[in-house]
């Protein structure tokens, strides 16, 4: 679920390249509208849809194959967390490409990066360097706290995980945006 979680929100971030080639983002440039505000908006609807893909299924999950996940605020807790820090890696991406094909080309190269690090495809050691290179990952923290929930863990066993993810959530929100803000000239005049 995160590995395509991360496909996801890249795409999403691509949008607003696909508004600058159609020129409706140097509109909203132009307006009273911070460059922030405006990657903020778009936030919003990215982050929603990797909450609810991400949701859809672990709830899919629990009723077709009866999977307990454990902790139900937990859950929730992790999906929030988890869908924000993909989302910051999404926007950080599209503030960085210059065209939309860009973005889906690295984000497709970024789930299976972050897919194979984080451990969504093979177990990854809990010790050495893959395990510190792991944390990069929003996939490593999650598989980190969704293995502790279904092990009987409470929220407070996961909140490291969660602290993580937020980290990770700002840190590349607060990225994308002053690359955005910086960007935002040239998307003018393109």
């Amino acid at each position: 679920a995160v590995a395509f979680l991360m496909y996801t929100v890249a795409l999403g971030g691509r949008s607003i390249l696909a508004e600058r080639d159609k020129g409706t983002l140097s509109r909203l440039l132009i307006s009273p509208t911070s460059a922030t505000q405006i990657l903020a908006g778009k936030v919003v609807g990215i982050f929603l849809t990797g909450v609810a893909q991400v949701s859809v299924l672990i709830a899919a999950c629990a009723l077709l194959f009866n999977l307990r996940w454990g902790n139900l605020p937990g859950v929730a807790l992790l999906i929030v967390t988890v869908a924000a820090a993909a989302t910051g890696w999404g926007l950080l991406l599209a503030s960085l490409a210059n065209r939309p094909g860009q973005v889906a080309s690295f984000g497709t190269a970024l789930m299976l990066t972050f897919g194979i690090l984080g451990g969504s495809f093979v177990q990854i050691p809990f010790t050495g360097f893959l395990a510190q290179l792991s944390k990069i990952t929003p996939n490593a923290w999650a598989i980190q706290g969704f293995t502790t929930l279904y092990q009987g863990g409470a929220v407070a066993d996961i909140l490291p995980d969660l602290i993580a993810l937020l980290v990770m959530a700002a840190v590349l929100f607060i990225a994308a945006s002053i690359i955005f803000q910086r960007r935002s000239g040239a998307l003018i005049a393109r």
